[in-house]
């Protein structure tokens, strides 16, 4: 086989495997994001249709709350703050590099410590209180603390004290630091939350679950939450459509 005919049959074949991948992987990606969208456009309407409901006044169903945290038990203490709370997230990511066969190298985070707890927990307003069913739940929480560490910029004391006392971990390799980012986020106690879920009783009381109604609990706001939803179904079905649409572009290129 002469050249040109080998280059000839390498483009056909690389074509064909461009068709086939736009024409299986196309509508398969369009029915995951429809789905995703679905699931998303239902939350949203949800929220958009449950007023903020004094928790004395709470009824079966989907439901949205506004309320300090508190707990009956020992609370939490964050890692980094010391604060006490209901719940804490401490997260350190570390920077990789990974280079392939050609060469190229290319960056990316990985988990180096995740430390998350969550204790049983209240929200209480002036009309009553609800227990929080913390078996599924999505926090949407703002981050207290942030900071970095790398080659030439070492952690902070308390952090190497932190991750070398309670994680037996090191901010410096062998010779230079690690890159590493750490975050914290946390719920205190009495700290203002909102609570999207399913209201039912609970004994003489209420308790708010995973249910028609994600369990979503957060100190951003009700309106923030919502938004953050709303730009899933955006996203989701402009995926849905790009997807479906690199399918009927492969199907034509099949017929062509």
């Amino acid at each position: 086989m002469n050249p040109p005919s080998l280059f000839i049959l390498l483009a056909e074949s690389g074509a064909t495997v461009v068709v086939y991948t736009l024409l299986i992987a196309g509508p398969l990606l369009s029915l995951l994001f429809f789905c995703l969208w679905r699931n998303a456009k239902r939350t949203r309407d949800l929220m958009t249709a449950t007023e903020t409901s004094p928790i004395g006044q709470l009824t079966e169903g989907p439901a949205e709350v506004c309320g300090l945290t508190a707990t009956s038990e020992e609370p939490l203490i964050s890692p980094w703050r010391q604060q006490p709370c209901v719940h804490y997230c401490f997260h350190v990511q570390q920077r990789r590099s990974s280079t392939n066969s050609k060469g190229h190298t290319t960056h990316h985070w990985v988990t180096y410590i995740k430390d998350e707890k969550t204790l049983p927990f209240l929200v209480k307003d002036e009309t009553g209180q609800t227990v929080v069913d913390t078996s599924k739940i999505k926090f949407v929480i703002n981050q207290d603390r942030f900071s970095r560490s790398g080659l030439m910029d070492d952690a902070d004391t308390d952090l190497q004290q932190l991750l070398e006392t309670r994680y037996n971990k090191k901010t410096k390799g062998w010779i230079f630091n690690k890159t590493l980012k750490y975050t914290e986020t946390s719920l205190e106690l009495n700290e203002e939350v909102y609570v999207f879920g399913d209201a039912s009783r609970l004994g003489g009381g209420w308790v708010l679950s995973d249910g028609k109604m994600p369990l979503i609990v957060s100190d951003k706001g009700g309106a923030a939450i919502e938004k953050s939803i709303e730009r899933k179904v955006t996203w989701f079905k402009v995926l849905t459509v790009l997807s479906a649409a690199a399918g009927v572009i492969g199907l034509f290129m099949l017929l062509a």
